[in-house]
């Protein structure tokens, strides 16, 4: 067993095709010194699916990373609770709180980006380009670790087991494949949560519960809410009208240049051709002159 497996959690930091045997041998290594039960929670641990390693290896690679994501979610969520408390005064057909969601939302957006980026650098590292269908898990598992402080929490260490769906910000819950690894204390064992309904211990992170149910938003909330994203909406289409119109006036302005730089050329090469022209006309006339003086000069020499 490498130094770099000597937990359960470094696991997860492995190349993917070397987490299994890491894995048997860690448990090996517990259940030789008589940690029967630790051995036996290792060996149970499941190999994380290429979108989840991916992330972990962003993730450990790349904390910065994982901060400024999980630092533009908190910002969207602090957006949404002004939208839904109504705290900017907004203008005649403008919405304040809105705008500031608008903000946030791609902020949000960007830093997801980047972060995917890392991931499916990491993948092409590892030689497996990703594929559509794991860049688009990738984007929902971290647009859920954004907004979800456990979901981020988990893809802040680097140990996602399986991605996270993009409206489920939930960690627990039997088959979500949400669960991430447990966590040992020193000398210690895993933690064990509240048994899920169907009677099965459910494996968590230390100190982490089953998320308490939030309330149902009120009917001016949900009102309000749909307000805004009426009015983000409004907000983007006209941004990118203005971009279409500033693209096609740029693209105008284009050609008229290069049209312009060619009539340049073009009268160029006419003053060019008009001042040979002139040089070829000057010595034809100084030909002239002097075919002339020379004839006069044989008539001059003639007997009269």
């Amino acid at each position: 067993m490498e130094a770099s497996a000597r937990a359960p959690e470094d696991l997860y930091g492995l190349p993917l095709e070397e987490f299994t045997p890491a894995r048997d041998a860690l448990a090996k290594e517990l259940k030789a010194a008589g940690r029967r039960d630790e051995a036996a929670e290792v060996k149970s641990l499941r190999k994380p699916s290429v979108a989840a390693w991916a992330l972990n290896r962003a993730a450990r690679d790349h904390p910065d990373a994982v901060e400024r994501l999980r630092a533009a979610g908190a910002d969207l969520r602090a957006a949404q609770e002004a939208v839904l408390r109504g705290d900017t005064p907004a203008p005649p057909g403008m919405s304040g709180d809105a705008g500031r969601l608008r903000d946030a939302g791609r902020a949000l957006a960007e830093e997801v980006d980047q972060a995917a980026g890392l991931a499916a650098d990491a993948l092409r590292a590892a030689g497996r380009p990703a594929s559509a269908a794991q860049q688009e898990k990738i984007v929902a598992t971290l647009r859920t670790a954004a907004v979800d402080d456990e979901a981020g929490d988990v893809l802040a260490r680097g140990v996602l087991v399986e991605e996270l769906e993009p409206t489920g910000f939930s960690l627990l819950g039997a088959g979500s494949g949400t669960v991430s690894p447990p966590s040992w204390p020193a000398g210690g064992t895993a933690k064990q949560a509240k048994p899920s309904e169907d009677g099965e211990p459910i494996m968590t992170l230390p100190g982490a519960e089953r998320p308490p149910k939030k309330p149902k938003a009120g009917k001016e909330a949900l009102e309000a809410v749909e307000t805004a994203r009426r009015e983000l909406r409004r907000c983007d289409a006209e941004a990118d009208m203005a971009a279409t119109r500033a693209r096609r006036r740029a693209e105008r302005a284009e050609t008229a240049a290069k049209r312009a730089a060619e009539a340049q050329r073009e009268a160029e090469q006419a003053r060019a051709d008009a001042e040979e022209a002139a040089g070829e006309a000057e010595a034809a006339r100084r030909a002239a002159t002097e075919a002339a003086d020379r004839l006069a000069a044989t008539e001059a020499a003639l007997p009269s």
